[in-house]
């Protein structure tokens, strides 16, 4: 149902004139504090860093490195690319595929997975110093999930914004809580 939802969602986006581009940005670098609850038994904590580039008016590249850690070490890296689609001055819904690489240690053990993702969102800019947006990943693989987010920009100045956001990852708990640098 959910898959269908945000099928809907971008198809209706693709379908709407979208002529006038968005005032959002997709060049940036981000980085900060991720936090994933894992079935109660571990919190994992560390560093999130992502970033995106706009190759031209609609498509961009897009990256991420996460490192968290509790008695369980996980690890997780994206690398993809996307277009953009402006429904109007202010809204974008955005769509991508990527390769994901995910590694769990604990002690003498782990495991590891690279494969396949769709990704896709809606961003919006609420005012000159407010963006909230939503998006969802399904990752396939040994380690297949869906994930749901939703995230905020607070803009600070033209290039700084503190950015909040939670992170549901086949029902995990996460946040994140750092600075976007635009360019």
């Amino acid at each position: 149902m959910i898959k269908k939802g945000i099928k809907g969602l971008l198809v209706a986006g693709v379908l709407i004139s979208g002529s006038a581009a968005a005032e959002l940005n997709y060049t940036y670098a981000e980085g900060g504090l991720g936090i994933l609850s894992t079935d109660g038994s571990q919190t994992l904590a560390g560093f999130d860093l992502r970033g995106s580039y706009a190759i031209d008016e609609h498509i961009f590249a897009f990256g991420g490195l996460r490192m968290l850690s509790d008695d369980v070490d996980y690890t997780h890296w994206h690398l993809g690319g996307g277009y953009r689609h402006a429904l109007d001055a202010s809204t974008d819904v955005w769509g991508g595929l990527s390769l994901e690489y995910q590694k769990v240690e604990f002690n003498s053990w782990s495991a590891n997975d690279t494969a396949p993702a769709i990704r896709g969102g809606i961003r919006h800019q609420l005012d000159e110093q407010i963006e909230v947006g939503a998006s969802a990943r399904l990752v396939t693989g040994d380690f297949d999930y869906l994930g749901l987010t939703g995230h905020g920009r607070y803009r600070l100045q033209d290039n700084l914004s503190l950015t909040g956001e939670v992170d549901i990852q086949d029902g995990d708990f996460g946040l994140f809580a750092g600075a976007t640098l635009f360019f």
